[in-house]
Formats: structure tokens, sequence, C-alpha cells
């Protein structure tokens, strides 16, 4: 056997050694005549963390739901670990497909003391032993010692640790979360969203989480992918889906943005903010150039470079101001530090071209 024909059979026997934690493949979901899932695949690494991020009603739940058994699917195939949970004629139920799952209220008994609420999920073990592992569990999501307590005596925070070690305890191939952190206030979320994300991280756990927020997805996600109208439009990186959106509805999911309508000539897209370099595009084409706020730099009016735009309207932000402004027939949302503009009437505009969004047509 040559050297080469020997990797080859390596690697066809570690890809056959190590399925994917989970695979949607080409799921649709209806309720009577309405599309709810429209012919939906996504592939879910080993230890990655991917967020299922779009706006109410985009089918993001649904899809989770189908994953974990909830719901089944009019068409497609559900497989987790290589094995077959749901097609045309399997559907395993929830318990059966080692999935763990982190509902949007947690779900956590009142009336069980927090040990026994981790141990619940366990089944096939002895209390005793189930109630031990629970410990174990709870000391690696920092509540050692709270075996104990009861749920309404922890915080929002460790509530949310305890319905995670739960999820982890048995050992799943995936972990679901459904919009988990949207009960929590805004300061809270932020430190309980690192705290979970590091238990996965320790873990080396794989975890899908639903949200509808773009913050949390940017924060927690190796992969992001962004779903509309049943179906999931763009996937990649968190970078890459903020630099290089599919469309301006994809950009403005994550922030406002200025978008203006543009033709090429040669090489170059003109806009009302700047030039912007395109390429080896062909003179004619039509494109919309976006920028978000922060990458049209605001300027005092003595500064000679940019172009300057009036400023109808100024909001104070803290670390900055935001102010809303017109540049020709073109409304603008910028971005400004509050100690270089203050209070100004006109304000230069320079483009970071780097960050400029291209897109294809007019949109």
């Amino acid at each position: 056997m040559t050297p080469d024909a020997g990797a080859a059979v390596t690697l066809e026997k570690t890809r056959t050694a190590a399925p994917l934690p989970l695979s949607l493949e080409q799921i649709e979901f209806s309720i009577g005549n309405r599309a709810i899932l429209r012919n939906v695949s996504l592939q879910i690494r080993p230890r990655e963390v991917v967020c299922l991020l779009g706006a109410s009603g985009c089918g993001k739940t649904t899809l989770l739901r189908v994953a974990a058994g909830i719901e089944r699917q009019s068409k497609g195939r559900v497989v987790v670990g290589g094995r077959v949970v749901a097609d045309a004629e399997v559907f395993l139920p929830p318990e059966a497909r080692r999935l763990g799952f982190v509902f949007q209220d947690l779900a956590l008994f009142p009336h069980m003391r927090i040990g026994e609420n981790v141990a619940y999920g366990l089944s096939g073990v002895r209390r005793a032993e189930a109630l031990k592992r629970a410990s174990v569990a709870l000391e690696q999501v920092g509540l050692a010692g709270y075996d104990r307590a009861y749920p309404h005596q922890l915080s929002g925070g460790q509530q949310q640790r305890v319905a995670l070690a739960r999820a982890l305890l048995p050992a799943p191939s995936v972990v679901l979360f459904d919009e988990p952190f949207t009960a929590l206030d805004r300061t809270l979320r932020a430190s309980v969203r690192e705290d979970v994300l590091s238990v996965l991280r320790a873990r080396e756990a794989t975890a899908v989480i639903v949200t509808h927020d773009p913050e949390e997805a940017l924060a927690m996600a190796d992969r992001i992918a962004l779903m509309r109208a049943g179906q999931i439009v763009q996937t990649g990186t968190p970078e890459e889906i903020w630099r290089w959106p599919i469309d301006l509805a994809a950009a403005r999911v994550f922030s406002t943005v200025n978008a203006f309508h543009a033709r090429v000539v040669g090489g170059v897209a003109e806009t009302p903010v700047g030039r912007v370099p395109v390429g080896q595009r062909p003179d004619g084409e039509l494109l919309t150039i976006a920028f978000r706020p922060e990458a049209l730099r605001v300027y005092p009016t003595d500064r000679e470079a940019g172009v300057e735009v009036a400023v109808e309207r100024r909001r104070f932000y803290g670390t900055h101001v935001e102010l809303l402004a017109h540049v020709g027939d073109v409304g603008l949302t910028l971005q400004a530090d509050p100690y270089q503009v203050p209070h100004a009437d006109t304000v230069r505009l320079v483009p970071d071209l780097r960050q400029a969004i291209v897109l294809e047509g007019h949109q």
C-alpha cells in the first residue's frame, strides 16, 4: 500500500469513526397550508456553538423543537451522532435522542431540591449514584454545595446554571438552548452567558442556541445560522456575517446601516459620502454600498477632508453620541465621540473604506 493510499484509508476511518453530533437534512414543517420551515439543512460539528438567529416567527424555535423530537417534521431527516432519529419512517421521542434541552423558562421543579432537579434527567441510575453525579455537575458549573437548596432560593443566574448542569449530566451529543437568557436583565444576561459559554468550552460540549439577540449571537457563537421566513439565508462565523452579509436585510439584523445606490464606473462606486473601490466589476453594474454608523468617521467642520453633512438630532449614549443627519436626500445615522463633536449643526464625514459593505443590485 502506498503512503497516499494509507493516508486515505486513515482519513476515511477517521470520518467513519466521528459522525456529526447533529445533522438536520432538508427539514420541512407545516401547520395546515402554512409552511414554517422550508427545506432547512444544517450540520453541527463537534465542540462548536451554533446560534440560530432571527426575528420572531422565522422558524428558529420550531427547528430546535424538531431536532429535539418535540415536533415531528413534515419532511426531511434528523441524525444525531450518526443515528437517524427522525425521517419518513422513524421517529424517536426526545428521551431517546441523547440531546440535552434548556428551556426558556428553565423548567426547574419548585418542590424538588437542586440536586434532585439536576439528577432528574438521569435514567437507569440508582438514586444515590444519580445525586452523587448531580453534585459533581453542580460543582462544574460553580454551584458546589447547593444540592439541598430549592430553586426559589437561587438567583436567576444560578437557576440558569442549574438548568445547564441538568442538561449536561447525561453527556448528550448536543445541548439545545431555547432563548435561555431572555428572562434575565441586561447586566445579568451578559455575565450568565459568559458563565454558560465557559462551562460549554470546559466540557468541550456541542451546543445549538436559539436567540433573537444579535449581540448574544456575536458573543457566543462559533457559527451563526441566520434565519428568515422559515429558511437559513446565511451561515458563517460572527465576523463573516458581520463583514460580508448576504444582503441588506442580513446587514440590518446586527445594526443600523446607511445604504446608498450606486453604479460602477472604472472600478469605483460613487456615493454621496465618497468613492468606494469595488474591484474588477463591469461598468454600469448596479450596487448597494452600505456603511454601519461607526464606519462613517465624524469630524468637526474645520477638517478639510470628507463630506459636510447637516445634523438634525443628537442623542447622548455615554460612550458615544448618535447623530441623525442628511447628505443630499439620504438620511444618515452616525456615531461620534461626544468630546470631539460635542454640539454641532454640521460635521464632516470620512468613510472607512475597509468597512464598506458591497452588495449586488439596488436593495
